[in-house]
């Protein structure tokens, strides 16, 4: 499919999939640095600076529910963010300065990784504008069985859908029964390893559990204007512009009027699985 093929979907859908971007040079080294990395939680089953933890492990059996901000610990993840296939997509979408956000792996082992609930990126991390978007690479072979990401198309045209609970908490995800979600049409991104899938800010998505056998690892590279800035933290401006990938760095913001609610208050220090857990109505289940 060509761009501007791809672009359409995108725009009409809120998403897009393209099959086997990645080489199998470069998805065997990816899965050889994961696997290096998630060796290191070995002894550990406690969340830290690096990990979450499913419910359950143990230092001798660790489950990873997450590898945090995987471009800081190994360089190549931020490699892979400036892959030509990926980040020629990113600069349609977002204009050709792009900074690298943010970045999260997140694990679904064998028939133990948990759902991660009905969720809109845009209400975790609001940015002076909306030219944002997030890469899915797909580390494994990923099927609704093993927990494939689910998207609602169209949710991307809004609205911004309610992400507190009934005691305004920030919990990360939104109530499925109370907003009365029509999910019939939603759409499981599958694909074979090596597939990376584009996701705009607004679009609704979530997964469920793990039931087969096999592991499903999905590295999630966010991507921003590098004129877009987020509303709410301070930043280490060396370190923030360092995570430039194309493009000169500003300090100039460029501000549209889009819907914002900031994710406060929120229980600090947590993971989204367990906020998540906050929220009245589930729609996933765990594997028993």
């Amino acid at each position: 499919m060509d761009m501007n093929s791809l672009l359409q979907q995108y725009q009409r859908d809120g998403y897009v999939v393209v099959p086997n971007l990645l080489s199998a040079g470069e998805l065997q080294t990816l899965r050889a640095i994961t696997d290096e990395v998630s060796a290191s939680a070995i002894g550990k089953s406690e969340d830290d600076s690096v990990f979450d933890f499913e419910d359950g492990s143990t230092p001798e059996a660790p489950q990873i529910q997450r590898i945090k901000k995987p471009h800081r610990v190994h360089p190549y993840f931020f490699d892979l963010a400036r892959h030509p296939g990926i980040l020629g997509f990113i600069q349609a979408v977002c204009g050709q300065g792009v900074r690298l956000s943010h970045s999260k792996m997140n694990m679904k082992a064998a028939r133990v990784g948990s759902p991660l609930e009905w969720h809109q990126d845009w209400a975790f991390a609001p940015h002076t504008n909306m030219s944002t978007c997030v890469a899915s690479v797909l580390l494994d072979d990923v099927s609704l069985e093993n927990g494939a990401m689910q998207v609602l198309p169209g949710s991307h045209l809004g609205p911004l859908l309610e992400h507190h609970n009934e005691r305004n908490n920030f919990v990360g995800a939104v109530d499925v029964v109370r907003d009365g979600l029509d999910l019939s049409q939603a759409q499981a991104l599958t694909g074979p390893a090596g597939t990376v899938s584009f996701h705009h800010p607004m679009t609704l998505h979530g997964s469920g559990a793990n039931r087969s056998g096999k592991p499903r690892r999905i590295l999630f590279l966010e991507y921003a204007a590098s004129d877009a800035f987020p509303l709410f933290y301070q930043v280490d401006w060396a370190e923030y512009n360092s995570r430039i990938v194309a493009g000169p760095e500003t300090s100039a913001a460029r501000c549209e009027p889009n819907p914002i609610k900031l994710p406060f208050p929120a229980e600090a220090g947590i993971s989204i699985y367990k906020s998540q857990a906050q929220v009245s109505s589930r729609y996933f289940e765990k594997v028993a």
